[in-house]
């Protein structure tokens, strides 16, 4: 396979490393985490947030996704804990309801396989539901890394998650790479000295991209083969 462009330009070859997010680059899990959020409010007699209102607090950790909602709906929040335990038991029951894989997500992992890329999946949802919705799309095998939130003793947009795995196999930062959706990704490629690819379609936090500087802003996952 020819080395597709932006590859040339930024690495004079492939990646030494591939670093991707999860929610609102590889799944749109809105639908089901919108679902947990609306089920804990539903508890408090609180209106329901719906998926829209969802979409804008996704991509922080679900501890703070918890307290946006907790602010958006006027609850005390003291009742955090509470809230926090009755999204996690939802969510955990109706992890993959209705979420799906974004368009050639697939693709992608297969051209890196064949490469011989090492792959991470860095995410900032809880390490509990990693694996399982991984396991679920029967992308496990795919990574050399699974890393939740809560792995290491930092998260996104901290450089340690992806540091953790470039000095693992001793890669280069400025070889590897970081494919993500938001400022969170944007800035821990940044913090870690690694290219950075972000796609249009995901959970932008109310962010425009394209003022963030990042090396490529991507429609598809399919534009980095190219």
């Amino acid at each position: 396979m020819k080395t597709p462009k932006y590859f040339s330009a930024w690495f004079d070859g492939w990646p030494e490393l591939v670093c991707l997010d999860l929610d609102g680059t590889l799944v749109d899990s809105v639908p089901d985490i919108a679902n947990a959020v609306d089920a804990f409010l539903a508890e408090f007699g609180a209106a329901l947030a719906g998926e829209e209102q969802v979409r804008t607090w996704v991509g922080f950790g679900s501890a703070k996704l918890i307290d946006q909602a907790l602010e958006w709906a006027s609850i005390d929040p003291s009742k955090h804990e509470e809230a926090y335990r009755i999204f996690l038991m939802h969510y955990r029951a109706h992890l993959t309801d209705k979420t799906t894989l974004y368009p050639n997500v697939k693709a992608l992992l297969k051209a890196f396989k064949h490469q011989g890329v090492p792959i991470a999946l860095i995410t900032n949802k809880p390490s509990v539901f990693v694996k399982p919705m991984m396991d679920y799309f029967e992308l496990t095998e795919q990574f050399g890394w699974l890393l939740g939130g809560d792995t290491l003793e930092e998260k996104k947009p901290s450089a340690i998650p992806l540091l953790h795995c470039s000095e693992s196999i001793e890669a280069l930062p400025e070889k590897c790479l970081m494919i993500g959706d938001s400022i969170t990704d944007f800035k821990a490629a940044n913090n870690a000295g690694f290219k950075c690819a972000l796609v249009t379609y995901g959970y932008h936090q109310g962010i425009d991209l394209t003022a963030l500087g990042a090396d490529a802003i991507i429609d598809d996952l399919a534009e980095l083969l190219v």
